[in-house]
């Protein structure tokens, strides 16, 4: 039986051998079509910018399902779609037909988006600028009342008891404490601003989408390979049917 068996299948590969040239030009023929269909094909622009937003964490700057409510009103005539590529960089996506109108979508989405991010930038900036005046000008004003406090107090020495020492202890005691949020004032905010970047676009282009032709000859030739092999073992089948009932 195990003999049969593989006389049997000997026979099946010969006939494929004999047959190898069908097997071949069938689904070359048929990936080249494919391949020709690709290339042919209408192929959509991709407008690409993709944006720094520095430390900005607003969310209609840096979230897309706040971002497309506010810059996609819902009428244009190509697709957009924003997304968060990686940490601090947001990218417009403009796909459509006409290159022209994908440039010129890409460029007012762009100019509005960058002006926003820039001004949010230029308000958070400013405000810590004022937050650093602020505490700078405090700290002029108690550094010189905490060294008259001191120095009251240690002229009282020897007064522990008395009411003038325990208020000006007092006054001591709260200064300082004064002093040192000031002090911790102006180092933090002075670290937010060097460590502030500006907001900035990184890149933009606009391509053509991507014909898969590779792929598809892959995929193609891969397909009519196996179903022409599959018509070669019916044909035989077939054959050798046809051959056994006529005997």
């Amino acid at each position: 039986m195990s003999e049969q068996k593989e006389y049997l299948f000997y026979k099946n590969l010969k006939f494929i051998w004999s047959k190898k040239w069908i097997l071949l030009i069938i689904p070359i023929v048929i990936a080249l079509i494919v391949s020709a269909v690709s290339l042919l094909g209408d192929r959509e622009y991709v407008g690409k910018a993709v944006y720094y937003t520095s430390t900005l964490d607003e969310k209609e700057l840096t979230d897309p399902d706040f971002m497309e409510p506010k810059y996609i009103t819902g009428t244009e005539d190509v697709e957009i779609k924003f997304s968060v590529v990686s940490r601090g960089k947001v990218q417009i996506k403009v796909v459509g037909d006409n290159k022209e109108e994908v440039q010129s979508k890409l460029t007012s989405l762009g100019t509005q988006y960058f002006e926003d991010l820039q001004g949010s930038y230029n308000f958070i900036y400013e405000e810590t600028e004022k937050s650093l005046k602020n505490y700078q000008e405090n700290l002029e004003i108690v550094e010189p009342l905490n060294e008259k406090i001191i120095e009251a107090t240690e002229a009282l020495e020897g007064q522990e008891i008395s009411d003038k020492y325990i208020e000006l202890l007092n006054s001591a005691v709260i200064n300082q404490e004064l002093l040192l949020e000031y002090e911790n004032g102006v180092y933090r905010k002075t670290v937010d601003l060097k460590m502030f970047d500006e907001p900035e676009l990184l890149s933009e282009e606009i391509t053509k989408s991507d014909n898969y032709l590779v792929q598809n000859m892959v995929i193609s030739f891969a397909l009519s390979f196996f179903l022409t092999l599959l018509g070669i073992m019916l044909w035989r089948y077939i054959r050798e049917a046809r051959r056994a009932l006529n005997d």
